[in-house]
């Protein structure tokens, strides 16, 4: 006869950020560890309880979020009687896979119970936080069974998040319907919907540091630099399918999967929702400011005069970045990048000797036919000057002028010396 009246499987899903294993270890064993490592594939771990009257063993699996550990998913899906799906309440990027795994734990496990989880709510008064009528509606549209904000740090509500999908697994395998609520204040559903369309009047505001906020106003998503309405213009462009993900390994910004995928959201807006966009944009922001500013990660008619405006705006780290940057996008030598800090005057950032360094680059060299004949004299003199100066990389021989003609013309240059490739046809 077994120990247990049930044994139930609980699986704990999100991307890395979202403290799965740090929940986890709260609830088992009460501990907290800021460091908390990185899941390898799967976290198991065990703790048995007694539950209105029935003792219930837990098995919980905490599954790695990272990219490379999303094909195990399917497999961990089956035979679970629940789920925690989680979330960082100060990272909105870290819902967008929410609906993905809905479907995966639905056609691995079935109609289980499965819980949305915000998580970090300690740092809810010191950083922006997604909305938490925001975290309710994803809920209520994935058709999920509750909703509940915790912390592993303080331990706020945990216990009471698997208590409650604790009663909804044993109210399913028992057979009964179960409720569907929000766990941090008991409010139905129904009433969570009037309570989200109520407070949803006010403006959504997102804060991405002390000079870059974001605002949703009158159904129109509205940057502000030092709280000032920065006017851009600015669309989610790509709507990437599977099919289309293999081309990702090619391409090295934004601006390269502009001229490669489909576009079709630039120019239908009426596939998402103006609220469904404003936490686009954000989720697109915020990464760009946690990767420094790296301008690859948004297109360049919205990234760099945005950082332009947040170096004057007098963020010390936009001031470093601004010259690093259009040097580094110059050497990448992509065409409509190229032309497109020349034709705007970003080159002018950079001194006389940083711009001859970039002007040796030979991955900038290219493409040079390309663009050469679009940017103004005064640089097509320079570069001329730069390539006739050119030499071969293995032997330093000195490059031919009439080589450095047929450069122009697209064509690739080999040294005449050691017959090495220095730079290929166009």
């Amino acid at each position: 006869m077994s120990a247990y009246d049930y044994t139930f499987k609980f699986l704990l899903l999100g991307d890395e950020s979202a403290e799965k294993s740090a929940i986890t270890k709260r609830y088992c064993y009460n501990i907290f560890n800021p460091s908390e490592r990185l899941t390898i594939g799967v976290d198991f771990h065990v703790k048995l309880i007694e539950f209105k009257n029935k003792k219930i063993k837990l098995q919980i699996w905490d599954v790695g979020g990272e990219e490379r550990f999303r094909f195990l998913l399917p497999t961990y899906c089956l035979g679970a009687n629940a789920a925690f799906l989680l979330y960082d309440i100060t990272r909105p990027q870290t819902l967008n896979n929410i609906r993905e795994w809905v479907n995966i734990i639905r056609k691995k496990g079935g109609d289980i119970p499965i819980m949305l989880m915000g998580t970090k709510l300690d740092l809810a008064e010191e950083k922006y936080r997604v909305p938490r009528e925001y975290g309710i509606r994803v809920a209520k549209k994935n058709k999920l069974s509750s909703f509940a904000e915790v912390s592993a740090k303080t331990g706020q509500n945990i216990n009471k998040a698997f208590e409650i999908l604790t009663e909804l697994a044993l109210e399913r395998t028992e057979g009964r319907a179960y409720n569907q609520f929000i766990i941090t204040d008991g409010i139905p559903y129904e009433e969570a919907n009037i309570e989200f369309l109520e407070t949803s009047k006010n403006n959504p505001h997102f804060k991405i540091s002390d000079c870059l906020s974001l605002r949703l106003e009158n159904d129109k998503t509205n940057i502000y630099v030092g709280g000032r309405l920065f006017r851009q213009c600015k669309y989610l462009l790509l709507d990437i399918t599977r099919s289309e993900s293999n081309k990702l390994k090619k391409i090295d910004s934004i601006d390269e999967a502009e001229a490669e995928l489909d576009k079709k959201m630039e120019l239908d807006h009426s596939i998402i929702s103006p609220e469904t966009e404003f936490w686009g944009h954000c989720s697109n922001l915020q990464a760009w400011y946690e990767s420094d500013y790296d301008t690859r990660i948004l297109h360049r008619n919205l990234a760099f005069p945005l950082l332009r405006e947040l170096a004057e705006e007098g963020d010390n780290l936009a001031k470093k970045i601004l010259k690093q940057e259009i040097a580094k996008r110059l050497k990448s030598g992509y065409p409509s990048v190229v032309l497109y800090l020349i034709e705007e005057g970003y080159y002018k950032y950079l001194s006389n000797e940083e711009l001859d360094t970039v002007f040796e680059n030979l991955q900038l060299l290219k493409h040079l036919q390309k663009w050469f004949r679009y940017i103004p004299e005064d640089l097509k003199k320079r570069i001329i000057e730069k390539l006739y100066d050119l030499h071969c990389p293995y032997c330093n021989s000195t490059v031919e002028k009439n080589q450095v003609q047929n450069l122009l013309k697209g064509k690739g240059i080999r040294c005449l010396y050691c017959f090495t490739l220095i730079i290929k046809d166009d």
